[in-house]
This record gives structure tokens, C-alpha cells and sequence, in this order.
């Protein structure tokens, strides 16, 4: 749980009967998080580099430990969806205040995503064998991308009326913004690699074999020859939808907190921080940490997450159809 100086999530929270529920699932929020990362494992690649993978049988210790958290989360989210519909006449002025950001949207926005979190995790984990839908599919597009769905259904819903606080509005010095976002972009289709990924990954003896950018082009390619509809909707998915629901998390509800309360420079670099960590990609953690800082710098600089959006957006559109090739 973020403490310190300026940094307590404390801040700013107005006691509601579901307060407590949410702090129990953020702090049940980076219980799996920390169980997820310790679930990576290093083995050495033929090239003699380190490879990251995630164990597929953990160990029992592990598994124990994984079992408490989800059944501790399960409790919890219980307490808190029950205590919401209690409060739902009061809940109704609550959420649509125009107030600004608070200690108690960050809470409770977390608190949700660990509530989608713990579902998932028994849906797939015990309740289903494998997916609900075929790899490459506009069904298995849509799955693979549940979460950042959801993002785009509970943060506009929880802002709605006050999407202005987070940077859901029309940039400032917009001309200045769209020609930052051609450098940026060049400078991360041109550059990165050789001064960021490369160097480091070298420093570390890291394998840039990536577990989770092989699904994507696996999903990506298998969309491709599923046929064109999949293919779209390949694109519009991982071009468009995921860096939407991406910003307005990061750039709009964490990082705008964060540099409320404790300035623009450590505001920007946790975010980028939980940014790059994330999506669980050791390998490639290091560019992924770079563009979160450079996605922190435009929505900042700018006052709107739509310049960080676009950026966002263009990435993923290059990888998609680097992937088609």
C-alpha cells in the first residue's frame, strides 16, 4: 500500500461502508501481484542468455500461498459488492460528484480491478479448462483482451460527469503536441531498441525472448488467417481499445493522483513503474518502463491523455501490422 509523506492513499478518503472492503482487496491487489512476479522463473536459453518464463506448476509453497490470497479476495469482494448495494442510495450522489480526483477513486478503482482480478482467476482457474473462445477468432480477440474491456466500462462509469479530471479533454498547444508525437515516435521505432532494449538486456545477459509478445503475434497471425473480420478486429483491439483502456488507468486515474499528490517527476515514474510491471514481460520490461515515461511526459505536458492515447495507439498499430507480414 503506497505510504509516506504526501503519498498516503488515506488522503482525501471519505469514509464509506465499502472503505474498508476496498483497502482489503488493494491490499489483496498486490498480494497476486507480487505472487504473479514470483511466479517468473530464469533458465538458461542456447545462446547462454537468461530466458524469463512463468512456471506452469508452481511451487507447493507458492500454490498455498496464491490459494489464501484468492480466497481472502473472494471474502472481500463479497463484503465490498455487498456493502456498495447498501450504500447505493447515498452511492448514486457519491459517484457523481464533480469532484476532483481522490485517495478514494484510486482505492476504489483498484479495489474493482482486483474484484475482476479474483473472478477471472476462479472463472479459468477452476472453473473452465481452457477458453471460451478459438485463438484467432473475433471471440478469442475480444477474451484475450477482457481486461482492458473492463477498464473501458468502469472508469468512464466512474467518472462519469467529471472524465475531465483524469485529462479526457481537448490537449492544450495541440499543434506543438502532434509534432512531440511524431519525434516520440520515431524515437521509439528508431531508437529504442539501440539505446534502451538492446544495451540493457546486454547488461543483464536477458534473453529478449518475450512469453506474452509470442501470444500476440500468435493471436495476431492466427486472426490474420482466420479471416478479414478477425483481422480488423485485431487491429481495432489492440490499436485502439487497449491503448484507450491503458491511458485512462495510467496516465488518467494513477498518474494524475500520483502528481496531485507528491509532484510531476515521482508521479510519472511510479505510474511508468506499474506501467512496465504490468504486463508481467521481464524481458522486455525496460522499453515498456521508457514509453510509460514518455506516455507520463505528453499526458502532463499537454494536460489530456489523448496525446499519450494516439502514441499508444500508433505502437500498437506497427506491431499489428509488422505481425501481419
Amino acid at each position: 500500500m503506497l505510504t509516506g509523506p504526501g503519498l498516503s492513499l488515506a488522503s482525501g478518503i471519505r469514509r464509506q461502508k465499502s472503505t474498508p472492503w476496498a483497502i482489503m482487496l488493494f491490499i489483496g491487489y498486490w498480494l497476486m501481484f507480487a505472487a504473479e512476479l514470483s511466479m517468473i522463473r530464469f533458465h538458461k536459453g542456447v545462446d547462454g542468455k537468461w530466458v524469463a518464463s512463468t512456471v506452469g506448476q508452481p511451487e507447493v509453497w507458492l500454490g498455498l500461498l496464491a490459494f489464501g490470497v484468492t480466497v481472502f479476495s473472494f471474502l472481500a469482494t463479497v463484503g465490498f459488492i455487498v456493502s456498495l448495494l447498501r450504500e447505493r442510495r447515498q452511492l448514486t450522489s457519491w459517484l457523481w460528484q464533480y469532484d476532483e480526483l481522490t485517495g478514494n477513486d484510486v482505492l476504489h478503482i483498484v479495489a474493482w480491478l482486483h474484484v475482476f482480478q479474483t473472478g477471472v482467476l476462479l472463472l479459468y482457474g477452476f472453473l473452465l479448462e481452457g477458453t471460451f473462445f478459438s485463438i484467432g477468432t473475433i471471440g478469442g480477440i475480444l477474451e484475450s483482451a477482457i481486461f482492458q474491456l473492463f477498464l473501458l466500462i468502469l472508469i468512464p462509469l466512474w467518472f462519469r460527469g467529471r472524465l475531465g479530471e483524469i485529462g479526457v479533454r481537448r490537449p492544450v498547444r495541440l499543434g506543438q503536441m502532434l509534432l512531440m508525437l511524431a519525434a516520440l515516435f520515431l524515437l521509439i521505432a528508431l531508437v529504442m531498441d539501440a539505446v534502451v532494449t538492446n544495451p540493457i538486456a546486454d547488461w543483464f545477459g536477458l534473453s529478449l525472448s518475450s512469453e506474452r509478445e509470442q501470444q500476440i503475434e500468435k493471436e495476431i497471425v492466427q486472426a490474420k488467417e482466420t479471416d478479414i473480420l478477425a483481422a480488423l478486429t485485431s487491429l481495432v483491439v489492440i490499436g485502439i481499445l487497449v491503448p484507450i483502456a491503458e491511458e485512462i488507468l495510467f496516465r488518467g486515474v494513477i498518474q494524475t493522483y500520483l502528481v496531485q499528490r507528491i509532484g510531476p517527476l515521482l508521479g510519472i515514474f511510479l505510474s511508468s513503474l506499474w506501467f512496465g510491471l504490468l504486463h508481467m514481460d521481464l524481458a522486455l520490461f525496460a522499453p515498456l518502463f521508457v514509453i510509460g515515461l514518455l506516455l507520463g511526459f505528453v499526458r502532463h505536458r499537454y494536460q489530456s491523455i489523448w496525446g499519450a492515447v494516439l502514441l499508444h495507439a500508433l505502437n500498437n498499430m506497427t506491431g499489428v501490422l509488422y505481425y501481419f507480414q
